[in-house]
């Protein structure tokens, strides 16, 4: 109820005798505060809900996960961690390429394959089901807003990628969950976790540091070569990502923090 109040204004705003437009352009305190900010509520309002559905399950008290002693549906795990992984590389590629209607059906498919696997007792299957289907209904509202405002993009960013990337978070924390819980994969999510507790320094560290570092040390112009096609840009994300990564996790182990 409360993102259908804070869209309003938004979608009023280009009529300027209406009040979405005079809610829209007031500010008190414009180098402090503008409506557009509440913008982001989008993404953190459905991040609390996550929140809470990962609190009332480690709440739940449960040591071990309950699935884990039924071959059948342990048979499923690996399942519903490639679907969701993929559902996410599906929604990359597919918008980055413009394949909008192969994204959508390749969606649609993969979150109704996974709403069948989801079909568990316990109270991790549970927690997962929970964020499944928040998660889906993000996903495909994200979507069903994709050709609103010209198409998904972040800056500035539009409905569908408030939507879309909420969602896909919510099957990343399904995935996520299931490397954690159940394969305990610590070496390979450890790293993410040190990224994840702090999150400010994980932010800019790209920008502020390693694209500075880099160029002053005359590296960045190397870089440039990597923005030839999909795959070398790919390869050029994995680099400078991997730095503000040991960047982060060199902060997080000296406990220096950087709360907003």
């Amino acid at each position: 109820m409360c993102l259908s109040f804070d869209t309003a204004p938004f979608l009023g705003k280009e009529n300027p005798e209406s009040w979405n437009h005079a809610v829209m352009t007031f500010s008190p305190l414009p180098w402090m505060y503008q409506f557009a900010y509440l913008k982001y509520l989008f993404i953190v309002i459905p991040g609390t809900i996550a929140g809470e559905y990962l609190y009332g399950w480690l709440q739940s008290k449960q040591t071990t996960p309950s699935i884990a002693s039924n071959n059948d549906e342990y048979k499923r795990m690996p399942w519903i961690l490639l679907l969701t992984i993929g559902l996410i590389i599906l929604n990359l590629y597919g918008l980055y390429m413009r394949y909008l209607l192969l994204n959508l059906a390749g969606s649609i498919i993969i979150l109704s394959i996974l709403y069948v696997l989801l079909q568990i007792e316990g109270k991790n299957a549970n927690y997962w089901y929970r964020l499944f289907k928040a998660g889906a209904y993000l996903v495909l509202l994200g979507l069903a807003f994709e050709a609103y405002e010209g198409g998904i993009r972040k800056d500035p960013s539009t409905y569908s990628y408030y939507f879309l990337s909420a969602g896909l978070a919510f099957m990343a924390m399904i995935a996520f969950s299931i490397m954690c819980d159940i394969y305990s994969w610590r070496r390979l999510t450890r790293p993410l976790e040190y990224a994840g507790q702090n999150p400010m320094i994980a932010y800019v560290s790209t920008q502020l540091v390693v694209l500075s570092i880099l160029n002053l040390a005359g590296l960045g112009t190397y870089l440039s070569y990597l923005d030839q096609n999909a795959w070398l840009g790919f390869l050029r994300g994995v680099i400078v990502t991997s730095l503000a990564l040991l960047i982060t996790i060199l902060f997080t182990k000296l406990k220096c923090f950087w709360r907003t």
